[in-house]
């Protein structure tokens, strides 16, 4: 839970509720209150600009609907048409990430809301400014809590990452071959990529200094990790764990590290990571004055690890949204033009572009929402005719949807649905409609959308294989730029490393989450199984290790003169890497030669394995191939000489 969140969007949802009934006529603050509260929801997307944009995006998206729907609502052939309308421009702007996603979704729940209440042009524009003015409140808070939050969001982004890192480091010894963690640093470089516009530059330079040195140590354990460096001490996680403590206000010591590894070819990486392990103890140290607060006003950032830019005009997704938000509105008005809202407001919530979070979390939503409508009409009947009751119970019920809204979605649909039915009774709007009803058309509304995905699916194991072979052919690239780099570095070299590597992590995380949302869906024997592309996800991790080992040598230490085979190994590298991704793609057995194999036999013979340095690329090459013979065997390869 987070309670100073919840309590911050709960005072914006309040500000125009009391307001009005200090005026006499509470009615008045309805739509300034649903503004405020979905606007609320959209808080929780980016960190300060980025979410400050969202909140207005969705204010003025939820202002423009809101009056398109209250026109509307006086014809159901009119209504039919934009909600279909709405639907698709919701299910097409989706695609551009969460945030975007986010706003699409609140604009189009505010124009279902609004469409139960027909109003002339007049009333509708007051009616979709009053909604505008809510949403404005809630950004002016936000603005408020900027300066007390005192660089919360920021310490415990990076806290995050040195625990993982932590985690790592112990994990080590008894599993070397784990990549390292990836997902809290794409967080964090987002979160610090959007500064809080009143922080000094001071503070903002000691946060990008404990970033970078994140990476760099990150890098560093991947590089002893490929290795399986002997002795790696405790005291590198804890301390670690100490410098991820500094930075959420504790006031302990950060343990010295120091590591001098047996094998001379880790010699240099073990002395780097030293080094930076207490150049970050330094700049937490630093910046950490001061405890962070307890009740933080700000939620928790929770950025899209990268943000999709392409939009496909006739996705599937939102044809299929525009279509069952169609029908359920045509079921709705059919019904009564009252309680045509609902039906479609069921099924918008319920319909999501995957298996998972639609049958799945469809189910809680469902639930919650059958509990919520009989919670709220027992509500509302104790409270029709006293407005300081009603407005007490729609700001209760206001707060417990943000408190609940992470850790359980079943209860926060059971007090999003009790909110909606306190805060359109206070209009005289379907809070009369029976609990009969109202049941009736939440089934009805979660059906329609799962009978649409079914109609219309698009399963997301269809994409598993293709996303795997991205990440190899990722991989590839940022091998064959750190190749490139050890015979001719360069800054742009280095350019290209970064480059190279920032879109094996978009890969990657975009993979992950692929493969979870497979495990969840019917299983296929024309697509490739959770189980399988685990593995192959696992195996990909000795090739990253492998990089890893040559970047860090890159960085550390003076390679010697890169022989003439390294360039000839380099290209079957990428050959091979990439007929291995085109077969995956294809679903078929990769073709393997010898090649690979020659090269490698090649370059060993012109490399002297006593030497440290050209030892340690030595391993790194051994990792290679190692990495592409699994990939060999789990893709179905034939050849006896792999």
């Amino acid at each position: 839970m987070e309670p100073g969140y919840a309590l911050r969007c709960t005072i914006g949802v309040a500000i125009p509720l009391v307001a009005a009934t200090l005026l006499g006529d509470p009615a008045l603050g309805v739509a300034g209150a649903i503004g405020a509260f979905i606007t609320g929801f959209t808080s929780l997307q980016g960190v300060y600009r980025t979410r400050l944009t969202a909140m207005l995006f969705a204010a003025l998206g939820m202002a423009a609907t809101s009056f398109i729907g209250s026109l509307a609502g006086h014809s159901s052939p009119a209504i039919v048409a934009a909600t279909v309308l709405a639907g698709y421009a919701c299910g097409t702007i989706g695609q551009l990430g969460p945030a975007a996603s986010t706003v699409a979704l609140n604009s189009f729940v505010a124009f279902v809301l609004f469409s139960s209440r027909p109003l002339g042009p007049e009333q509708a524009l007051i009616q979709s400014a009053c909604v505008l003015g809510g949403g404005l409140v809630q950004a002016v808070l936000l603005l408020i809590a900027w300066p007390a939050a005192r660089r919360g969001v920021e310490r415990a982004a990076l806290a995050d990452v040195y625990r993982n890192l932590a985690s790592y480091a112990r994990g080590i010894a008894e599993n070397p071959e784990t990549a390292p963690p990836i997902t809290p640093l794409a967080t964090a470089r987002q979160v610090l990529a959007d500064p809080q516009p009143f922080a000094r530059s001071g503070e903002i330079a000691r946060v990008n200094r404990l970033l970078e040195d994140a990476e760099v140590i990150r890098k560093r354990l991947g590089a002893l990790a490929a290795g399986a460096p002997r002795g790696l001490p405790r005291t590198l996680a804890e301390s670690l764990d100490a410098i991820a403590r500094v930075l959420m206000g504790s006031d302990e010591a950060v343990p010295a590290f120091a590591f001098a590894p047996d094998d001379d070819a880790h010699r240099f990486a073990a002395a780097d990571l030293a080094s930076h392990v207490r150049d970050a103890a330094e700049a937490a140290t630093m910046l950490a004055r001061g405890r962070v607060p307890n009740v933080h006003l700000l939620s928790k950032p929770r950025p899209g690890p990268y943000v999709q830019t392409h939009i496909d005009w006739l996705s599937r997704d939102a044809l299929r949204f525009a279509l069952v938000a169609g029908i359920a509105m045509i079921l709705g008005r059919h019904f009564a033009a009252e309680r045509g809202y609902w039906i479609a407001l069921t099924a918008a919530l319920v319909l999501k572009p995957d298996f998972q979070t639609t049958f799945v979390r469809g189910v809680g939503r469902i639930g919650g929402t059958l509990v919520g409508a009989v919670v709220a009409g027992f509500a509302v009947a104790l409270v029709r005719g006293h407005p300081a009751l009603q407005v007490a119970g729609v700001l209760t019920t206001a707060a417990a949807a943000y408190l609940t809204f992470n850790p359980n979605y079943a209860l926060f649909t059971i007090a999003i649905t009790s909110f909606v039915v306190m805060i359109l009774s206070m209009q005289g709007v379907a809070g009369t409609t029976t609990i009969e009803q109202r049941v009736l058309d939440t089934l009805a509304g979660g059906a329609l959308a799962m009978i649409g995905f079914l109609a219309l699916p698009s399963w997301e194991r269809k994409r598993t294989r293709p996303l795997l072979g991205d990440l190899l052919d990722a991989q590839r690239r940022l091998a064959d730029a750190i190749l490139a780099a050890y015979a001719n570095p360069s800054p742009s070299a280095r350019k290209t490393i970064a480059a190279a590597r920032t879109a094996i992590w978009k890969v990657r995380t975009a993979v992950e989450t692929s493969i979870d949302r497979t495990r969840h869906e019917p299983t296929s024997h024309h697509t490739i199984g959770a189980a399988r592309a685990l593995r192959i996800l696992a195996a990909t991790q000795r090739f990253a290790l492998a990089n890893l080992v040559l970047e860090t040598a890159l960085e550390t230490q003076r390679l010697p003169a890169p022989p003439a085979a390294l360039t000839a190994f380099a290209a079957a590298l990428d050959d091979e890497m990439a007929e291995l991704a085109r077969a995956l793609r294809a679903s078929r057995a990769p073709r393997c030669g010898p090649r690979l194999r020659e090269e490698r036999a090649r370059l060993e013979a012109e490399l002297d394995a006593r030497d440290p340095e050209q030892r340690l690329v030595l391993d790194a090459v051994g990792g290679y191939a190692e990495a592409i013979a699994r990939l060999r065997r789990l893709l179905g390869a034939r050849s006896s000489t792999a």
